[in-house]
């Protein structure tokens, strides 16, 4: 098997505290009016936002891509946009950062982060400021979808949502077909309702954390153990890497490759490398799959993949990633040196499928 470099990606370490801090005096004087009238917790919000403003481009300096700082630009847009706040807010703001890290950074960086600034400000100019339902009535089950969330959001009755996906695969339903139909959708939803500020976070935790409870359900009762499934010999270690606490994704890609016969060992979120890799070691893993929602988590992606091909035990399993960054940057899998990247649980599945085919040819 070809060992893909893992040399493309070059990590980027600002000082995003003292940057952050300086960012937020530069905005008291660029914009007196509005900073005068400002109270303690809008101020301390600004200087928090410049944080955030840096870690984003962090990454998006590592990869050489202005798309993750875009993104993030337009998601922020959107939420500030639903907390009433004036729509050329964020874009002040990215102008006074973009001013003094034109003379805080190193040239060739500064000429970097200026030209990334400047075209998310653009795009920012024509930006929606709400997106659409994640829930489309054209949509397979979309109706079963919109009955799970309400049962959660509307009248917090975990029962009752337990009770409606256990009642779609008895009658037939599939269950990859309610991962990806019901469980999937859902949690996307959810997620942009509290972006557009209609739900609260603690609506939105509560329905993550009823899923998960399903999800070992389905596990239990549907998965595990069942003797309909041909074992295939191979194995899979998954997990989120250090400091990721989104695991509902690499859960289901995890229990995707078990209903395809392989044995799965789910280590779950903000998993430290040594014990990702103890694992793969232990149970002697075909595959990892490693999950990362939050981009500025791509540097513990790719110090992990560096350590994997670094270790003589397990330099030659296949590395598959997934996340939300990876959508968005979709070479991003070949900057930090996996062998595959899949958006999907089931895609996950196919691709690997494929990789360990071409590497036993």
């Amino acid at each position: 098997m070809t060992v893909v470099p893992a040399g493309i990606y070059q990590p980027v370490s600002l000082d995003r505290s003292g940057l952050a801090n300086k960012a937020y005096e530069a905005y008291g004087v660029k914009y007196p009016g509005i900073y005068q009238g400002y109270n303690d917790q809008q101020k301390a919000r600004t200087l928090e936002d410049f944080s955030y403003h840096l870690k984003y481009l962090e990454e998006t300096l590592a990869i050489d891509d202005p798309a993750i700082f875009i993104d993030y630009a337009k998601w922020a847009h959107v939420l500030l946009c639903s907390l009433g706040l004036p729509k050329d807010c964020l874009s002040s703001s990215l102008e006074v950062l973009r001013e003094l890290l034109s003379t805080e950074l190193p040239p060739a960086l500064g000429k970097k982060a200026d030209a990334t600034i400047r075209e998310t400000m653009r795009v920012l100019s024509s930006a929606p400021t709400t997106i659409p339902s994640y829930i489309r009535d054209d949509q397979p089950l979309a109706q079963a979808a919109h009955e799970y969330l309400d049962a959660l959001l509307l009248h917090a009755d975990r029962t009752k949502a337990r009770d409606l996906v256990m009642g779609l695969v008895k009658r037939g339903v599939p269950v990859r077909d309610v991962y990806m139909d019901v469980f999937q959708p859902v949690l996307y939803e959810t997620g942009r309702l509290w972006q557009l500020q209609k739900i609260s976070v603690g609506q939105e935790h509560y329905v993550t954390a009823s899923t998960q409870q399903v999800l070992a359900l389905f596990y239990l009762q549907f998965i595990a153990g069942n003797k309909n499934l041909a074992k295939k010999g191979r194995t899979l270690v998954a997990a989120s890497v250090s400091g990721e606490l989104h695991e509902v994704g690499i859960r289901m890609v995890a229990d995707f490759f078990e209903m395809d016969g392989w044995d799965t060992y789910y280590i779950g979120a903000n998993s430290p490398s040594s014990s990702i890799i103890r694992m793969m070691k232990e149970r002697e893993a075909t595959v990892v799959a490693i999950s990362s929602t939050m981009s500025f988590h791509v540097p513990e992606v790719y110090s992990l993949i560096r350590a994997i091909r670094e270790s003589p035990d397990t330099r030659d399993t296949i590395i598959i990633i997934g996340g939300y960054p990876f959508n968005v940057v979709l070479d991003l899998w070949k900057k930090v040196g996996a062998d595959g990247y899949a958006g999907r649980a089931d895609e996950a599945v196919t691709l690997v499928n494929n990789l360990v085919t071409q590497k036993n040819m």
